[in-house]
């Protein structure tokens, strides 16, 4: 649903278009997207209507063409309960702020055209054509986030016809500050969810040599966020939409809850994540780097060091290609100040100690790979 209007739409614009058809999804219905878009224009007009002048001026730049998809992402619900509209809009502007120092200008407009940025490629495994760890906007339904870090397979043409590419993992996350400090935000990790079109588990352990996927895009995230200069945080599931009453009340949503629960717990004790603000934990900037395989026996040390070299080769890859791809950190862009204006989520409550004090989460080991390459505990994805 591209807008072609060169006006600046009003703010009960935005109601009309969340009450039109096709904008509804991502665990929400028109009618209840449509009260919430009438309450936020309500109570938060100055946010909303500074988000919607963003949206409108990256849309002339032909750097957006869902422009009431954008404008909603404020209005949908974030996975993260805690975070109301005017800090959804505060999120939103701060990542596209960022998202211009961070990507060269051909690969926003690779981006708006919905099109992947292919950053890096894998060597595939035999049976293979290609194998991509790639970034990729998310449908503007998504609440997990703006951008998609995907491993995406296909199988070559003499091992199945047409073969479609399949994403063994999609992690999504956004770029936004907490505390005054700037964070990558990981909002949520998948495995595969075509029924169809999808790898058996022995065919995704082959391929990855053990590594779990969800532990490989978190790794992949750790090394952007050091490239970028940005510290990590994911979502404590303490925090996630799910624990709402109205998903409580029907059983299968519950039992649903609970497994997506239950994988972002052994995900983040798989990192040793520490408890950051209020709904989010702190991922350290590098992993465990003592490849501790002496005390295990020489089959499984064989599959370490296996784990191990994949890791190193698949870094020295990354590390090539983001060079080219990605922009190292400069000056940011703000518009006008209103991430300054706006910024009820940045900063510390209470003026204590940040969560992100350079001690809290520096490491100054060399990046070797660790115990993180060993399977983890509970149902990783």
């Amino acid at each position: 649903m591209a807008s072609t209007s060169r006006r600046l739409p009003g703010l009960w614009q935005g109601v009309r278009w969340a009450w039109a058809r096709g904008n509804e999804g991502g665990g929400i219905g028109r009618a209840r997207l449509t009260r919430r878009a009438l309450a936020a224009t309500l109570a938060h007009r100055s946010a909303l209507q500074r988000w919607m002048s963003v949206v409108h001026e990256l849309a002339s730049r032909g750097l957006v063409r869902d422009v009431q998809g954008e404008y909603l992402r404020a209005i949908r619900p974030h996975v993260n309960m805690h975070t109301g509209v005017a800090d959804r809009a505060v999120q939103l502007i701060d990542h596209v702020d960022w998202m211009e120092t961070a990507f060269h200008s051909w690969a926003l407009e690779r981006f708006a055209g919905d099109e992947p940025l292919v950053l890096a490629e894998l060597t595939p495994p035999r049976g293979y054509e290609f194998m991509r760890l790639q970034l990729q906007r998310t449908p503007v339904q998504a609440p997990e986030g703006e951008l998609l870090l995907v491993l995406a397979l296909r199988r070559a043409a003499n091992v199945q016809h047409k073969a479609q590419p399949v994403e063994a993992a999609a992690l999504g996350f956004s770029r936004f500050r907490i505390e005054g400090t700037g964070c990558l935000v990981i909002g949520g990790v998948r495995g595969q969810r075509d029924p169809l079109n999808r790898l058996s588990q022995a065919e995704l352990n082959n391929v990855l040599v053990g590594w779990k996927p969800s532990v490989l895009l978190v790794r992949v995230m750790q090394e952007l966020a050091r490239y970028w200069g940005q510290k990590l945080v994911g979502l404590d599931p303490a925090a996630h939409r799910l624990h709402h009453w109205t998903y409580r009340l029907d059983e299968r949503r519950r039992e649903t809850g609970q497994k997506i629960f239950a994988a972002y717990d052994a995900l983040w004790k798989h990192f040793d994540a520490q408890p950051g603000p209020e709904g989010w934990v702190v991922l350290p900037a590098h992993s465990d780097e003592k490849l501790a395989a002496t005390d295990l026996s020489p089959e499984r040390r064989e599959r370490q060091v296996r784990r191990a070299d994949y890791w190193i080769r698949t870094r020295k890859l990354l590390h090539a290609q983001m060079k080219s791809l990605l922009q190292r950190p400069g000056r940011e862009i703000t518009r006008g100040g209103v991430t300054e204006e706006l910024d009820s989520v940045t900063q510390s409550p209470d003026g204590t100690s940040s969560y992100f004090d350079a001690d809290y989460l520096d490491s100054s080991e060399d990046d070797v790979p660790s115990r993180v390459l060993q399977t983890g505990p509970g149902a990783l994805l």
